[in-house]
């Protein structure tokens, strides 16, 4: 169903000027079928029976004839219309009109010739040259049938009038032809004046229909947009009965921004146009199909059970996830697909949208190509959705607080440097885990607001600190994006009175790979500002080393699961100190997280990090703690003592 519509283009076409044919009109009886034909029934009669001519009796019965099967016609179109085709009932109709029109014609003729009494012979010429005039007018959409009524009626009496050849029917015959012409004319301007209206109207229908169509359709893919969505499945609905089961995939587009930023937008439009064939392509002909975002598509479709869906989504995300080449470049664009049954997860179309849209956010949470809806995810994003909001208030509400975690010079045992860390405590959930609600302030956005209240905190407090102790703080890829992130920064810095190049700002390789071309701007004025920089999580995503060579970095942090867990190694070992060798040579500190034992910490030393951080040397504490432990180090110069 939206498979025909979406294939149809938005060019709008100059309409035709209506063919010239009988319209139903001619078929359907009417008050003025019925007085002309009884008319032409009295005039033909009186002058028969009155003429006292066998040619005018004759004339009569064969106009009566015409006249009757004409009536007969209208009377029973409907059955004549289903056993022969409109054009040829219509051919017949011509036809008999034509001969009543002849007949008349040779009626005035009849009367010149046969000289009547002046009575009838005004009545036959007058009757006849009225009617000619009458069916001019009435066949002005078709200019050709009008002449040949004018001429079949005015050409027997032009010729009668010269052979009679009196002074009365000689004037007649010169002034007929001058009426002839005349009416032929205003019929052309009737003609042309009607087929003007016409096109009028169709050209408005033609623009009311293409803004309908832009009304309803994505202008870049020709999909149906948000409201044509509703439309169409309120259709297909209707269609396929109330217990019908629809499918409703919600997909979501892989890498749009990363094309668009890197190859360019008008490459980012060919990803969604081909997307967009490859839907049409592998989708039946009854599906419904529209864009509802930038990287977004809505597909519904009937299912016949839970197998059937599960077998077309499978098939629709095999299509769909093959790479694509475009401009010569192998693009792997790729999806996630969530999707919601109507007849079994939801009973309402907008509850369906809702189902279907927490399996595609539950589909990408979990790095799936496609996930259906369960009703447990539905209590999963009530309890989100609840959290979302609570973190709105929270800390306007003084429910959060930045707490410091020391990095200790792994030769020195002396604290150099604090990370901030936030932390939030829910007055009736308690200690929520930042790896809960840092993923759902990225996601809502409220990172930004978030992140710049925890960089203006940690900068009042690390003001208070020596001088030499450095303050580290993590800054999200969206908080990179922000409109004047990097004058925000420095902003606060200069409201709290701490130095630029004592802020140590760590970003994560994802940062590169969802926007490279503002995180080299916001890394560029930042560093001209000497601010430092430090690539975090180092081993745990893409690791190119493109990063280090683009972008200028001071610190590189090696990733816990390096440090502790189950697959620390030779493997892992030996990672560690190729890492650290080419810090050395780069003139990088490495720093290495997650440190547990003195074991880890001496080993790390030999492997040569520069730096440590874990729970070996401290927690994460408050600002009065820290302002503790730079005390304490202050006072013991000896390694390690710094422990908690």
């Amino acid at each position: 169903m939206a498979n025909s519509v979406d294939n149809r283009t938005s060019e709008s076409v100059m309409p035709p000027i209506p063919d010239r044919r009988y319209y139903d009109s001619f078929l359907v009886p009417h008050l003025g079928l019925f007085l002309a034909s009884g008319a032409n029934l009295i005039v033909g009669w009186v002058c028969a029976l009155f003429g006292n001519s066998q040619w005018l009796v004759a004339s009569a019965i064969v106009m009566s004839l015409a006249i009757f099967v004409r009536l007969g016609m209208s009377l029973f179109h409907a059955r004549l219309i289903e056993k022969m085709p409109h054009k040829r009932l219509n051919a017949y109709v011509q036809a008999i009109e034509i001969a009543i029109s002849a007949n008349l014609g040779l009626f005035g003729a009849l009367a010149l010739v046969l000289q009547l009494s002046h009575n009838l012979e005004t009545l036959a010429l007058g009757y006849a040259l009225t009617y000619a005039t009458a069916m001019t007018v009435r066949c002005a959409d078709r200019p050709g049938w009008a002449r040949a009524h004018m001429g079949l009626i005015a050409a027997p009496i032009v010729l009668a009038g010269l052979y009679v050849a009196t002074p009365g029917s000689t004037v007649l015959a010169l002034i007929v032809p001058g009426l002839a012409l005349s009416m032929d004319k205003l019929t052309q301007a009737v003609h042309y004046n009607l087929c003007n209206i016409v096109r009028i109207s169709q050209e408005r229908k033609a623009v009311s229909e293409q803004y309908h169509f832009l009304a309803m359709h994505d202008g870049l893919t020709n999909l149906l947009n948000r409201d044509g969505f509703h439309y169409a499945l309120d259709d297909l609905l209707a269609q396929h009965g109330p217990h019908q089961r629809v499918a409703l995939l919600w997909l979501d587009l892989h890498r749009l921004r990363d094309v668009n930023e890197s190859q360019g937008y008008a490459t980012g439009d060919k990803l969604l146009c081909e997307m967009t064939r490859r839907m049409r392509a592998c989708t039946p002909d009854d599906a419904v199909l529209a864009r509802f975002g930038s990287d977004e598509f809505l597909l519904a479709l009937p299912v016949a059970s839970r197998a059937h869906a599960e077998q077309l989504v499978s098939k629709i995300s095999e299509h769909l996830n093959r790479p694509l080449r475009l401009d010569l470049a192998l693009v792997e664009a790729g999806t996630s697909i969530g999707v919601a049954i109507l007849g079994e997860d939801s009973a309402t179309v907008s509850h369906l949208m809702q189902s279907a849209n927490v399996a595609l956010m539950q589909a990408k949470e979990q790095g799936l190509e496609t996930c259906f809806y369960v009703p447990e995810m539905g209590s999963k994003r009530a309890e989100r959705k609840e959290l979302e909001r609570d973190l709105r208030s929270a800390i306007s509400r003084g429910e959060l607080a930045v707490h410091f975690q020391p990095l200790i010079d792994l030769d020195s045992g002396r604290i150099c440097s604090f990370e901030a860390l936030v932390r939030w405590t829910h007055p009736e959930k308690g200690e929520i885990s930042p790896e809960v609600f840092i993923p759902v302030a990225e996601e809502t956005g409220q990172i930004i607001t978030l992140g710049n209240w925890v960089t203006a905190q940690a900068a009042r407090a690390a003001a208070t600190w020596p001088d030499h102790i450095l303050l580290a703080v993590n800054l999200s890829p969206t908080q990179m994006r922000a409109p004047g992130a990097a004058l925000g920064i420095l902003h606060a810095l200069r409201q709290a009175g701490l130095a630029p190049h004592r802020l140590v700002i760590e970003v994560t390789e994802s940062v590169f790979l969802e926007d490279s071309v503002h995180a080299r701007h916001f890394m560029d004025d930042l560093t001209r500002a000497q601010v430092h920089f430090a690539l975090d999580d180092f081993g745990t995503g893409y690791s190119s080393l493109s990063y280090l060579h683009r972008y200028h970095f001071d610190k590189i942090k090696i990733d816990r699961s390096f440090v502790c867990g189950p697959e620390v190694g030779p493997h892992s070992d030996a990672i560690v100190r190729a890492v650290a060798g080419m810090g050395r040579k780069l003139g990088m500190e490495i720093v290495a997280e997650g440190i547990e034992t003195a074991e880890q910490a001496n080993s790390l030393r030999r492997a040569g990090c520069t730096l440590g951080q874990g729970f070996y040397f401290s927690r994460a504490v408050t600002a009065e703690m820290a302002q503790q432990l730079l005390e304490r180090d202050m006072n013991h110069q000896t390694r390690f003592d710094v422990a908690l």
